[in-house]
């Protein structure tokens, strides 16, 4: 409704809204703005503040645990080489996406290239589903170690671990590159969440077999596997007791349950995103999408703090590295926590 003065008045959910000539400005092209976040300036500047703290908190965890494995003698772990590959893909996530969001916040933009949005949600989920086949990954080898152990000293010979690490980078793409390309399904700008995610109006197949073969498929595998591992040290209760605190068998235990940890951490932080997703496809409950997204955001920062918290080793890791103290040839020490329980000579 136009009110004769330049200003108009817009019925947004039930609420009028006067929008006024100032929020014409160049950062919406020109054009009159009709999305929620167009009256709540101080929300989008607490998002961009959000989301460039977690940008450099995750970064800096994520960068500082690769390096600690790296120069340190974790190198020759191969629970902690998967480790070192999640973290890699976390600091991606963190350095690209995160402070891409924060400049589209900053913007508050309701219009971005579909070129660029493509990209950035390709991007986006396939760093996602990586991080999920990472975690399967671990959880398998954890399971082998524990339940098949046999069978964990073939997984981490080198050919069989490094195919591994393959398939955790490139299985994503299967899913992500057909919306990428907009062969099957898309990507695309949602101004009602500031994001470039799916396109609620390209197929939606995709979106249901992204989520179901991404998440819902790798979530129950690693239950599964952790469950075993619950169950296996469950029945060995007895002998478990008479176990030392440094015995091979405890510490594959206490790896274990450090990993199962960072599983629970990620599904906990993800599973609301997705279950979003599916439901609300239309992005009627923006503010939901975007919270459930900074949520996701906070548990990803998180693994750092754990494996400071539940590991001796990565705590001394990480105090070599912030000294100054790399290891140039670090030297297995048989004698480490991770030398009998969780490693392997590759």
């Amino acid at each position: 409704m136009d009110m004769g003065d330049g200003n108009k008045t817009v019925n947004i959910s039930g609420d009028n809204y006067l929008i006024s000539p100032e929020l014409r400005d160049g950062s919406n092209n020109g054009t009159d703005c009709f999305e929620w976040w167009c009256f709540e300036h101080e929300t989008l500047v607490v998002l961009e503040a959000v989301a460039i703290i977690l940008s450099l908190v995750g970064s800096f965890g994520n960068l500082i645990t690769v390096i600690a494995i790296l120069f340190t003698s974790l190198r020759y772990s191969v629970n902690c080489i998967l480790i070192g590959s999640l973290s890699f893909a976390g600091f991606l996530y963190c350095s690209l996406i995160m402070s891409m969001q924060a400049v589209i916040f900053h913007r508050k933009s309701h219009n971005i290239a579909q070129d660029f949005c493509s990209a950035a949600g390709g991007i986006r989920y396939t760093l996602t589903g990586v991080i999920m086949t990472h975690l399967a990954a671990i959880a398998l080898y954890r399971f082998l170690n524990v339940v098949y152990i046999n069978k964990y000293r073939y997984m981490s010979e080198n050919r069989q671990l490094v195919t591994s690490l393959v398939v955790c980078w490139v299985l994503p793409l299967v899913f992500t590159i057909p919306p990428t390309a907009r062969v099957w399904g898309a990507f695309q700008f949602q101004s009602q969440i500031l994001s470039c995610t799916f396109d609620k109006k390209a197929d939606q197949s995709n979106r249901v077999v992204m989520v179901t073969a991404g998440f819902i498929v790798p979530c129950l595998f690693i239950i599964y596997c952790y469950a075993r591992i619950g169950c296996t040290a469950y029945r060995s209760l007895k002998r478990v007791s008479r176990w030392k605190g440094n015995s091979p068998q405890s510490k594959a235990i206490r790896m274990s349950t450090m990993m199962m940890c960072i599983f629970l951490i990620f599904f906990l932080g993800t599973f609301p995103y997705f279950v979003l997703n599916v439901t609300d496809k239309g992005f009627k409950h923006p503010i939901h999408h975007i919270w459930t997204t900074m949520f996701a955001w906070v548990l990803y920062c998180c693994n750092p703090v754990v494996y400071t918290l539940m590991d001796t080793n990565f705590r001394m890791a990480y105090k070599k590295i912030l000294m100054g103290e790399c290891e140039r040839n670090p030297v297995r020490r048989t004698g480490s926590s991770f030398a009998r329980a969780a490693s392997a000579k590759i």
